[in-house]
């Protein structure tokens, strides 16, 4: 064999290890892509859901301001403070 054919030869192994290298390589990427996609799946739903709760809320409050008749928006501000302070106390 001569030293050109060896050349080659190591040549071409070394390709085929790296192409093998490059190949794991992206099918963890691709495990990776997925773990993410499901990720942001449920952390789409939690947002979601936090957001009908702070609808909820919203609308839970108007509703207060209106049965009491609370028209003012500097009363409103002060009793939604006191209220959101008391439950983070708990």
């Amino acid at each position: 064999m001569s030293k050109e054919e060896f050349e080659q030869r190591w040549a071409r192994k070394s390709l085929r290890e790296m192409l093998s290298t490059v190949e794991k390589r992206v099918g963890k990427l691709e495990e990776s892509m997925e773990d993410t996609k499901e990720l942001n799946n449920v952390l789409g739903g939690s947002i979601e859901d936090l957001r009908e709760q702070s609808r909820d809320f919203v609308t839970m409050t108007e509703n207060y301001f209106c049965a009491k008749g609370i028209m003012d928006d500097a009363v409103k501000v002060n009793i939604a403070s006191m209220f959101l302070t008391d439950i983070v106390l708990l």
